[in-house]
């Protein structure tokens, strides 16, 4: 291959190990290849022209990776930094420190929770016919997100449970090769995954253990099965995929054969591609595999083979939407509003808004909205992390959002993607498109109307999605819904909701703010008799405290016509919802089914409105009373039902109101707007001068709507049941 650039044996395997066999890191080191003087000189001269063939694509690739421009990486550095999936990438960071982990409980004959959704411990099957274990876990990897089988330690359980090691060795090596082979598709005809599988040895105490590294499988792939039963990884578990679901799944990949992103798209050809990008797909496909899968394209005529192994273009020579996406040289001029996103910064009562329109390639438009996203949010400066800049929202975030919306859109709509930030109030992105029916639940005429969301581990656009996780921008799993409620229930953001513009279009709304913001944290405070009723005593942890101000926030926006994404299994918070359940805190809503549970807090937690109750009580005088005096009365109420001190004083009504009467507070701000409260309750209550609030007793006249209490200097009230109307 390498003889036909011309540049000779030490031009080639300079760029061997420079591209292909150099393992991948994302820094230089001593090791680096020395450079040969005529190889320098050969590629100053190939980077000149545009597509010059072998020697300018090789020629640009050497330049890129030995001119580093200032003191930064350069581009070929870039070019090899692109991240692998994250079913590769974020295990390999972790696993040293979890060896040394289990080096320390080997040591020590002791025992730690080690196992995680991407890592699976296991000893060394003795014989081939014991390796079955071994490949139930590689298949639910595959199946899931991807992960890593770590076979050498075995976890033994007497004389207590402790960790030993019991090592690889290479007469198993025939037995990791193999695996390649053990799994077949849902008709039973093998599945070669050799792509998706890599090993590894590692050195271990006095021995070895052995990595297997599975990456997920694209969507057009999956299920696989082993021994005609699928499995897929939940949490530290492989669990098997039930046969409705395998059907599902079947179903949907007949779909995706006639996927839109496969259509051809008029009027282009295979000149209209871009060389450079089809090779950094290219290096990409090549990086972390112990042999190159794919070979550098010295022309367009020679990447024709791999792109329409890849989808990219037809057999008969058209281009397909995908191929325009990922190598177009200028996709905008055929595709036009499909590979184009509208960014803006939504400012109340600003006439002329900040806009900017991008217009590229998928990877790019990701990469341009993830950097204007960033230059445009808040920031603010965290004492907790030593006084340094924190963004609005968590970068993770902003990049999964647009990535997902972006490789999810439907491409047969010729709208744009828009962005909008509004400044301290949320991010939003509205997108051509629709779920599947199958992902949501509606029940709407329910006296609890739900209107819910169920993450989806399917991707709309398949084999784009397959291109994207060898950049890292999209990572399966349903993960991108997952992690929008993993940040809402870590308080990085308020709850996320879904807004449904029409059968083709909706938008994805994030919160600025935290779930378990300073109103919930206040109503939940007046709540707290019923909650130590409920809990025996046991006192809420914020975990428990943040699933329910998700819970509560999901069903008012429910109300409100808004879709907020479901609690489900995925989620690291399943068994904080497990415990919610026991104590009666939550419960689960009749439009329910056994595949798809519905939560909703009990009605004691949700019900915040008795006004109704108040009227009946107080007749018409209650109606004559100003909107913060009728609230305050509400309030109390609710205090006197839930909270342990069967009542609420004036600081305490201040603090619940100014988030039912946010446009009062905000007109007469905090002082002001607690004095307002005092003088409510004091034309509600008796003089305090005329009572003694010494005695621990309740007090009250005919003619006030509240009893008092004291001390004097913070009394506490409560509602009158004894007073008469028409005494006001």
């Amino acid at each position: 291959m390498w003889a036909a650039v011309g540049a000779g044996y030490e031009l080639g395997k300079l760029v061997v190990d420079l591209v292909v066999w150099r393992p991948y890191t994302t820094q230089r080191d001593a090791t680096f290849p020395r450079i040969p003087k005529r190889c320098m000189g050969f590629t100053r001269r190939a980077g000149r022209g545009r597509d010059a063939g072998g020697a300018h694509v090789l020629g640009r690739v050497l330049d890129a990776l030995l001119d580093p421009v200032g003191g930064r990486p350069s581009r070929g550095e870039r070019l090899l930094d692109r991240r692998v999936p994250n079913s590769y990438r974020a295990p390999v960071d972790e696993l040293d420190p979890i060896l040394r982990k289990l080096e320390r409980c080997v040591q020590l004959a002791s025992w730690e929770s080690i196992k995680t959704d991407w890592l699976e411990i296991k000893p060394m099957p003795p014989t081939s016919d014991a390796w079955g274990k071994v490949r139930e876990s590689v298949c639910a990897f595959l199946n899931a997100r991807g992960g890593i089988v770590l076979l050498g330690i075995k976890e033994e359980q007497r004389p207590h449970r402790h960790f030993v090691f019991s090592g690889y060795t290479e007469a198993n090596s025939g037995n990791l090769s193999a695996l390649r082979r053990a799994f077949t598709d849902d008709r039973g005809h093998p599945l070669d995954v050799e792509e998706y599988l890599t090993h590894e040895v590692r050195h271990f105490q006095e021995g070895q253990v052995a990595l297997i590294r599975a990456r997920s499988l694209p969507e057009h792939l999956k299920f696989c099965f082993h021994q005609g039963v699928a499995f897929r990884r939940q949490l530290d578990r492989d669990e098997r995929i039930s046969d409705l679901e395998a059907l599902s799944q079947k179903e949907r990949r007949s779909e995706m054969e006639s996927s839109l992103e496969l259509r051809p798209v008029e009027g282009v050809g295979l000149e209209d591609l871009s060389l450079q990008r089809i090779n950094e797909l290219v290096l990409l496909i090549n990086q972390g595999q112990a042999q190159p899968i794919e070979t550098i394209k010295g022309t367009l005529a020679d990447a024709v083979p791999f792109l329409v192994r890849k989808r990219f273009l037809l057999r008969d020579g058209q281009v397909t939407t995908l191929g325009v996406l990922v190598c177009g040289a200028r996709p905008e001029d055929h595709l036009l509003f499909r590979s184009q996103l509208d960014a803006f910064v939504d400012v109340p009562n600003v006439v002329v808004q900040d806009k900017k329109t991008f217009k590229d390639n998928i990877l790019q438009l990701m990469e341009l909205g993830h950097s204007w996203t960033l230059r445009n949010i808040m920031t603010g400066v965290s004492v907790e992390a030593g006084g340094t800049l924190v963004a609005e929202y968590p970068e993770k975030l902003v990049r999964e959002t647009i990535n997902n919306a972006l490789a999810h859109r439907d491409y047969s709509i010729n709208r744009p993607v828009q962005l909008t930030i509004k400044p301290r109030v949320s991010i939003s992105i509205r997108n051509p498109g629709r779920l599947p029916p199958e992902l949501l639940v509606d029940d709407t005429a329910s006296p609890i109307p739900v209107r819910r969301i169920f993450a989806n581990s399917m991707a709309r656009n398949p084999r784009l999605a397959d291109v994207l996780k060898l950049h890292n921008k999209w990572e399966g799993k349903g993960i991108g819904m997952s992690d929008l409620v993993h940040f809402a229930l870590s308080n990085a953001i308020d709850v996320p909701h879904y807004v449904f513009h029409s059968a083709l279009e909706l938008s994805l709304v994030i919160p600025a703010g935290r779930v378990l913001d300073e109103a919930t944290e206040a109503w939940l405070d007046l709540l707290d008799g019923t909650l130590l009723r409920k809990t025996s005593g046991q006192p809420l942890n914020a975990q428990h405290k943040a699933v329910l101000a998700y819970l509560l926030k999901s069903e008012r926006l429910n109300r409100h016509g808004f879709h907020t994404l479901a609690l489900g299994p995925e989620n690291n918070h399943h068994e904080v919802v497990a415990q919610l359940r026991s104590w009666g805190l939550i419960e689960i809503h009749p439009a329910s089914d056994r595949f798809k549970q519905v939560y909703v807090v009990c009605r004691d937690l949700a019900h915040d409105d008795v006004t109704g109750e108040l009227r009946r009580l107080f007749g018409p005088d209650f109606d004559r009373l100003k909107p913060i005096s009728q609230q305050t009365l509400n309030v109390i109420l609710l205090a006197e039902r839930h909270s342990t001190q069967g009542g609420l004083n004036a600081k305490q009504v201040s603090r619940l109101l100014r988030h039912r009467l946010p446009e009062e507070h905000r007109h007469r701000g905090d002082d002001e707007f607690y004095r307002a409260i005092r003088y409510a309750i004091e034309r509600l209550a008796p003089d305090k001068k005329a009572v003694d609030l010494t005695s621990p007793e309740w007090h009250a006249t005919p003619d006030k709507m509240l009893r008092i209490r004291g001390p004097s200097n913070r009394p506490t009230f409560c509602i009158h049941a004894g007073y008469q109307p028409g005494m006001i």
